[in-house]
C-alpha cells in the first residue's frame, strides 16, 4: 500500500486536569490542588515531552468568580505568553467540566449569553488564539457514566 495519508507525523496533544466542579455553593479546583497555579515550570515540562499541543485552561469559574467585576488576567497572561514562547498551540478551556461561576448556572436561560461575553472577553484578550473548547464535558458525571456502561454491558448479555 503506497498511499499518501493526509498526515506525516504522529502529533502528541497533552493538557492538564483542570476542572472546577460546584458541589452545592462549594468548588473543588483540580488546579488549586494539584500545585499548578503556584508551580513554576510545569508549562516547561510539559513542552520537554514533546508535546506542541496542550488544551490550557481559563476557565470562567476562576477568572469571574462574581458578575460585572474586573478580571485579573495577570496569571493566565504569564502561562499562555509561556505556551507561545515554546511554539506550542494552546485550545483553550472555557469551562471544564462546571457550571460556571456562582452567579449563574446551566439552568440559567442568560448562561449561553453570558458564557459567550466571557468566551469574546477572552478571544479580545487572546487573538492570537485560534483553537477553543467552550464547554467541556457539560452533562457528563460519573453516575450517568457508570449508568450507560451498566446498561450497554447488561444489554449485551441479553
Amino acid at each position: 500500500m503506497d498511499k499518501k495519508l493526509p498526515f506525516n507525523e504522529v502529533k502528541v496533544w497533552g493538557g492538564i486536569e483542570c476542572t472546577i466542579n460546584r458541589i452545592g455553593d462549594e468548588y473543588k479546583d483540580q488546579l488549586r490542588y494539584s500545585g499548578h497555579y503556584t508551580r513554576t515550570g510545569d508549562i516547561e515540562a510539559i513542552a520537554e515531552l514533546g508535546i506542541q499541543t496542550i488544551r490550557y485552561p481559563v476557565l470562567w469559574e476562576k477568572h469571574q468568580p462574581n458578575q460585572n467585576t474586573e478580571i485579573d488576567w495577570s496569571w493566565t497572561d504569564k502561562q499562555l505568553d509561556r505556551i507561545q514562547a515554546l511554539n506550542m498551540n494552546p485550545i483553550v478551556g472555557l469551562l471544564h467540566h462546571g457550571s460556571g461561576p456562582s452567579f449563574t448556572n446551566l439552568l440559567d436561560p442568560e448562561f449561553p449569553y453570558l458564557l459567550a461575553t466571557y468566551a469574546f472577553e477572552v478571544a479580545s484578550r487572546y487573538p492570537w488564539i485560534e483553537d477553543y473548547t467552550p464547554v467541556n464535558e457539560r452533562t457528563f458525571d460519573n453516575r450517568t457514566f457508570q449508568w450507560t456502561i451498566w446498561s450497554l454491558v447488561s444489554a449485551s448479555y441479553q
